[in-house]
């Protein structure tokens, strides 16, 4: 597929950092387009069809429904995709230390916690870190959550 859209398929994807990141980041983004999209297509399907006639009634375009009526309605999820993806990115683990075992440039705080644990016999300093990152991810969720209030949508 890659020699079909021109892409030279000699080079060793894994093996520059640079490139590595891009197909470790490639390989995360296929991984979770599946639950984003069920996400996505839940919630607007939750959204009443009776708004899309009422818009459209009033002669609003596809652009003015999505605007008005469905980026309002779907902001909670958009706030936990967010979540899930930032906390996600901060604790990936799976996809680093199977494609490359944390080489290249792509070894995560996880694959350190874990090679601290496992490979040196430090689990009192592993455990400390995993807290460590637990804090920091709560953290940021905080931050999220107060970056995007959780507001209720008005719809009459």
């Amino acid at each position: 597929v890659l020699a079909w859209l021109g892409v030279s398929t000699d080079h060793a994807w894994l093996g520059d950092p640079t490139s590595a990141n891009v197909s470790l980041a490639g390989v995360s983004v296929w991984r979770f387009t599946g639950l984003n999209f069920v996400l996505f297509l839940g919630a607007i399907q939750s959204i009443p069809s009776e708004l899309y006639e009422a818009a459209e009634l009033d002669g609003a375009g596809k652009w003015q429904q999505f605007r008005h009526i469905i980026a309002p309605s779907i902001k909670p999820v958009i706030s936990l995709s967010a979540i899930l993806a930032i906390s996600g990115s901060l604790s990936v683990f799976e996809i680093p230390y199977i494609m490359t075992g944390g080489a290249t440039g792509t070894q995560t705080f996880v694959i350190q916690t874990v090679k601290l644990a496992f490979q040196f016999n430090k689990t009192g300093l592993a455990s400390a870190a995993a807290v460590v990152l637990l804090l920091i991810i709560l953290l940021i969720t905080w931050i999220q959550r107060r970056l995007v209030p959780d507001d209720k949508v008005d719809l009459v």
